[in-house]
């Protein structure tokens, strides 16, 4: 780290010098317009130059080289990396990829699909990034895994009909708003300014602590499946109750609570035999899940 005295000039100003070093290899000059940056903490950040938009358009070639699937998670990463435009080139008609391919564009929040060819396919994002709130996107995945959880609570009750379905629905709806966040922080990151309308986010690392909470929260959807799939007698009320409690302190943040709460969850891990069953074996992941995202809370909370 280097010390720069500030200095005084005319009547009013105060300026600091900048390192000749930094100056000579971003090809600064005298006269030069440069950002800066203020932030909630009171630091200020200088930039060499005006940030980089993220391009556009990106265009994905594919072709039998790749596996259907690697085509899917090809299409997923240009939308979370933040591009607008999504250009996918067959190399010869492939019929089981297009359909995977226009599966997963249809997916994808606010992506529209505005041509469709035999070889070609083009999409595009109708988001308006900056109504995007942070809070939000969090609040309702919240609401998608506490509805999976009521829904997985009659399914081993043994209330079967379509509940099945609906929680397999709610899991591909939690998935989509897992997408849109990743997507929505990465936007954040690249801009000067990492602070959001709703307040979430004051620290740089705060988004960085979003993307691995929710990340937790998609495995902890994914482990509701698995227990669907083999249901066993579990403490659904108990995962609910904590889960909603260990989610409030994302915005809360209240070290006290998480403590205790940390705290419960290490002693009911201890107790719970996950060689019983699969669905004992995933309960006791999520709660493991939920400790993550405890550590994280305390992360951001001392930020």
């Amino acid at each position: 780290m280097e010390f720069r005295k500030i200095q005084f000039t005319g009547r009013s100003s105060y300026i600091i010098s900048l390192p000749k070093k930094w100056i000579r290899e971003h090809n600064l000059k005298q006269g030069d317009t440069i950002p800066l940056s203020i932030n909630p903490d009171g630091s200020i950040t200088i930039f060499p130059r005006e940030p980089k938009e993220v391009s556009e358009r990106k265009i994905l070639n594919i072709s039998r080289e790749f596996s259907p699937d690697m085509a899917v998670r090809l299409v997923i990463s240009a939308y979370i990396q933040g591009y607008d435009i999504f250009e996918i080139n067959l190399r010869e008609e492939m019929p089981t990829y297009k359909v995977k391919i226009r599966k997963v564009l249809q997916s994808l929040p606010g992506v529209e699909i505005i041509l469709d060819e035999p070889m070609r396919i083009v999409a595009k994002s109708l988001l308006d990034e900056d109504e995007v709130n942070l809070a939000e996107l969090l609040r309702r995945i919240r609401s998608l895994v506490v509805s999976m959880l009521g829904d997985l609570e009659l399914l081993i009750k043994g209330e079967n009909g379509e509940i099945r379905r609906d929680i397999n629905d709610l899991e591909n709806e939690l998935d989509r708003f897992y997408f849109l966040i990743i997507r929505t922080v990465n936007r954040l990151l690249s801009k000067h300014t990492v602070t959001e309308e709703s307040g979430i986010v004051r620290r740089t690392f705060d988004l960085l602590g979003i993307l691995f909470i929710v990340r937790n929260i998609e495995r902890i959807g994914d482990h509701i499946i698995r227990i669907a799939e083999n249901p066993d007698e579990i403490d659904v009320p108990y995962l609910r109750e904590k889960f909603e409690a260990m989610v409030d302190q994302i915005e809360k943040r209240d070290l006290k609570r998480v403590d205790k709460l940390m705290l419960e969850l290490k002693e009911r891990i201890k107790a719970t035999d996950y060689r019983k069953s699969i669905a004992m074996e995933s309960f006791r992941r999520i709660l493991e899940y939920l400790e993550n995202i405890g550590e994280t809370i305390i992360n951001m909370a001392l930020s």
